[in-house]
């Protein structure tokens, strides 16, 4: 395909972007942080990490002929298998279908019959049919039946075996109960494994930090106990010959305050202790160098949470917090700020961020309004600035408030149950002010100011 082509359908691809992203303005006006977060909603769709200084070349047209990778990341974002199937769509054509003249269907039947006509009939030779032995006839057979039998074989070997044996796997029944809540935890694994599999299952339990131990099953179905005892987010993988098939992971939970830091793209998640949090101004706020080195970079998440049974019924109560998240906070664009309120079946929560709506979201129970859905930009929201985020839920109507104004409410079907979990989540590294949790009547359930070390 030659430059030229593909100059005119990076227009084409550009000319798509414009109107679907009409909000935004004309994509030769949009600056680094809508970029940044066309980068991430690309990256969530595809799985493919094009960078926000690429997509600006690409867009404001500064690069000669952008990248085969870029242009399929672009492409499949827009619905296509990727740049070779834009193209095909942008030139696809019905095909055209000539009918043949009348004159030269009648020169073609003409010049048939005559052809016809001066054709010979061919002079048949008499056969003389040639007599085969018996014996030939075995010596024929006999390769034709092994050739038989080894294709058989290989076809079991090589294609049917592996057929069953994936038959098989796909009735494996894995499933857990108990898997969140305070260390050491104590998580139950329920199993039903197809007899001819057993002798190549076993169950790996990884615990947040890492460490890991064998267990192999005896029986095809039956329930085995595991305790975890590092904080964090652990694991029980089930695997098949060192495959793992299956993985449930398992929320072990210290009680009280932690810290964690997560890197989602890199898969790198550490939890802290609250201390290493505190500053002198009477708030927390992770300084940079307490972060892994590895999870600094671009995708950054710090979490402040808090932990404990039966904290509070999760269909009636008001939570508040005074949070910022400012270059002080190292903070990433967007800048995001995210508050959730948890038990072990759902949650309620919702995400604020500077100019980057198709990441603002709100959740309760089953029901969740994203802004890649609604056009939330109305949202004038400045996370460099102290504000106070509050949820307020009574009987399944949720409400959530900034700094005391209703922005959006919502209803929910499907309760909650008891909470037992507050999480304060920032884009960098966040600051967190105060907590305040109360009942609907205004009791107070639990407040931390961080004016002093836990």
């Amino acid at each position: 395909m030659d430059e030229k082509k593909d100059r005119r359908y990076i227009k084409e691809i550009i000319k798509e972007y414009n109107a679907r992203f009409a909000t935004w303005g004309p994509s030769d006006t949009w600056d680094l942080d809508q970029f940044k977060t066309l980068e991430n909603l690309i990256f969530d769709a595809t799985d493919i990490d094009v960078n926000a200084n690429t997509l600006k070349r690409f867009f404001q047209q500064r690069t000669g002929n952008p990248q085969l990778a870029t242009r399929d990341a672009l492409c499949r974002f827009l619905g296509y298998t990727g740049y070779t199937d834009f193209v095909l769509k942008q030139t696809q054509t019905p095909r055209e279908t000539q009918a043949p003249a009348a004159g030269n269907i009648q020169e073609e039947c003409i010049s048939e019959a005559v052809a016809e006509k001066e054709q010979k009939p061919p002079v048949k030779s008499k056969e003389i049919p040639v007599p085969v032995k018996k014996s030939s006839r075995i010596y024929l057979y006999v390769p034709l039946t092994l050739l038989l039998v080894m294709g058989g074989y290989l076809l079991y070997t090589l294609k049917l075996k592996d057929w069953y044996t994936e038959y098989l796997i796909s009735k494996i029944k894995f499933s857990a109960v108990n898997i969140k809540g305070a260390y050491p935890l104590t998580a139950t694994f329920s199993y039903k494994i197809p007899p001819r599999l057993l002798d190549n299952i076993q169950l790996v339990y990884e615990e947040a930090n890492g460490d890991t131990s064998v267990k192999k099953l005896t029986r095809d179905s039956g329930r085995v106990n595991a305790t975890y005892i590092a904080e964090g987010d652990a694991f029980c993988h089930l695997q098949y010959k060192g495959q793992t098939l299956k993985t449930i992971n398992v929320e072990s939970r210290k009680p009280g305050w932690s810290v964690f830091t997560r890197n989602e793209r890199k898969n790198i998640f550490k939890p802290l202790p609250i201390r290493q949090a505190y500053t002198k101004e009477g708030y927390v706020s992770l300084p940079l160098d307490s972060v892994p080195p590895d999870a600094r970079p671009g995708h950054l998440f710090v979490s402040y949470v808090y932990y404990k049974d039966k904290l509070v019924d999760g269909d009636n109560f008001i939570l508040e917090a005074r949070v910022r998240n400012s270059a002080k906070e190292n903070a990433i664009p967007q800048a995001d700020e995210i508050m959730y309120i948890l038990s072990d079946t759902g949650m309620h929560g919702f995400a604020m961020n500077e100019n980057g709506y198709a990441y603002i979201k709100f959740i309760s129970g089953e029901k969740t309004i994203k802004g890649d859905d609604y056009n939330l930009s109305r949202f004038r929201f400045n996370p460099s600035e102290w504000h106070v985020m509050s949820i307020k839920v009574a009987n399944k109507k949720s409400a959530f408030y900034v700094d005391g104004e209703k922005i959006l409410d919502m209803e929910y079907n499907k309760s909650i149950g008891t909470a037992n979990e507050l999480i304060l989540r920032f884009k960098g590294c966040g600051a967190v002010d105060y907590v305040r949790l109360r009942r609907l009547d205004g009791s107070l359930v639990y407040e931390e100011n961080f004016d002093s070390p836990l």
